[in-house]
């Protein structure tokens, strides 16, 4: 993921031309309209520039697609939230990077859209965030002013957390009055997860310099230290090697509880410490053990599936990691079924390699849901990442395509089928299994 955002910020022409752009559009703001910029060995960037009002994102996807960028950013003061989110949540589905320097504006509603990106990195200062507010020309009434922002918050928060941000970043917007600004630090960034690179260290160092700076080149495989032990130690200590296992153990988790009852229970009996903070109280081993027992007896069949991107984890020898996870389950003696979305949040020791404390919450369920829709979708966008070029986008291909090919099998399981054999690929789709449908474990 790192290498795509080191090698776009090494290049000085692409921040020319995003300079040389604002210049351009620096006159006042207008609806919104798309810029192209070719930032050479850095790749081709989209940039928003305008206010939102009641644009439809069918024009950004089209401009996206047509010009196969590499990047989206922003020119904007922001404008109508829901249209913001809107335009996010298309930047999302096109599965594209989002970039913001601060020679270049994303302010109030224009936030909601940058935290769309896939990957995404802002300088410090170049996200402005504060209070929404109803048109000055609006005649409402008290009782429907009211339920006009619940409504409008209840959306942000879902959507914040869709795009796996902290909803703190609503909390600062609601804090700072609307005719006020308040410009995000590098560490909210980080800690809310709107950067959502692990090592911003390699971001920093490569980021763009400001107008009339030195070009700097950031640190390359050649810059590391030429002595195998000292290189070894650096290694050793790197803690980005133990985030990535934290990763790995939440997605196995939640893969094994996804297996039959019998198995996904003789996973849990390992997993967990003898003593553990179980929502918030200290039990032992075996009452958590009754407790999932008794769960999978009420859903013998389901599918978990933590939300690409959302996990965030803080190692030092122990891993507190937090994320989202998204679930279908089903119960074919009843014929209920469930299905949703939760927060979850863990006490990992990577020494034992045993879950020490566990706690979470549910932010959605969708009630009457007949099909695993959300685990559909994961899979959709691991696989849209997948087939891009391996050279492209290196780690981040492969990660998707190893996630992919573990999702697929888990929807077969639950009898859900891609494609059917003897059919072209480009017609393939999910769908209820059949005698003549494609299965991912056969």
């Amino acid at each position: 993921m790192l290498e795509g955002w080191v090698r776009m910020r090494k290049s000085v022409s692409l921040i020319s031309l995003l300079l040389a752009f604002v210049a351009m559009a620096g006159e006042g703001h207008a609806a919104i309209s798309y810029q192209r910029v070719d930032g050479g060995a850095a790749g081709r960037g989209l940039v928003i520039t305008g206010v939102f009002e009641s644009d439809d994102p069918t024009e950004l996807v089209e401009e996206y697609r047509q010009y196969q960028a590499d990047y989206i950013s922003f020119d904007s003061p922001g404008g109508n939230v829901a249209t913001a989110i809107k335009f996010g949540r298309a930047i999302r589905a096109l599965n594209a990077r989002t970039l913001q320097i601060r020679a270049m504006e994303c302010a109030s509603a224009c936030a909601f859209a940058f935290v769309g990106g896939v990957e995404r990195f802002a300088e410090p200062g170049s996200i402005g965030v504060h209070r929404a507010s109803l048109s000055d020309d609006a005649t409402v009434d008290n009782k429907l002013a009211v339920s006009t922002i619940q409504a409008m918050t209840s959306e942000i928060i879902g959507y914040l957390t869709d795009m796996g941000v902290s909803p703190n970043l609503l909390q600062l917007s609601l804090s700072i009055d609307s005719t006020d600004i308040r410009y995000l630090t590098a560490a909210e960034m980080r800690d809310w997860n709107i950067n959502t690179p692990e090592d911003m260290s390699l971001v920093q160092e490569s980021a763009p310099p400001p107008p009339g700076a030195a070009p700097q080149e950031s640190a390359t495989p050649a810059d590391m230290p030429s002595d195998p032990s000292a290189s070894e130690e650096a290694a050793a200590s790197e803690p980005g090697d133990l985030t990535t296992e934290a990763v790995d153990f939440v997605n196995r988790y939640n893969d094994e509880w996804s297996k039959d009852s019998a198995s996904a229970l003789a996973f849990m009996k390992g997993v967990y410490a003898d003593e553990v903070s179980f929502f918030g109280n200290s039990v032992d081993k075996d009452a958590v053990l009754k407790e999932k027992a008794a769960f999978a007896q009420r859903w013998p069949e389901r599918i978990y599936s933590v939300k690409p991107g959302s996990v965030t984890a803080s190692c030092a020898g122990k891993c507190e990691m937090s994320g989202i996870v998204e679930w279908f389950a089903r119960n074919k003696d009843t014929g209920k079924t469930s299905a949703g979305m939760a927060e979850f949040s863990y006490v990992w020791n990577t020494a034992s390699l045993q879950i020490e404390s566990e706690t979470g919450k549910v932010l959605a369920t969708d009630k009457g849901a007949k099909a695993p829709d959300r685990l559909i979708d994961q899979w959709i966008g691991l696989d849209d990442i997948c087939r891009g070029s391996t050279d492209r986008y290196g780690i981040e291909t492969q990660r998707a395509c190893k996630r992919r090919d573990e999702l697929g099998p888990l929807l077969n399981h639950l009898d859900w089928c891609y494609g059917h054999e003897g059919e072209a690929g480009m017609d393939w789709k999910w769908h209820k299994c059949d005698a003549n449908s494609r299965r991912y474990d056969e």
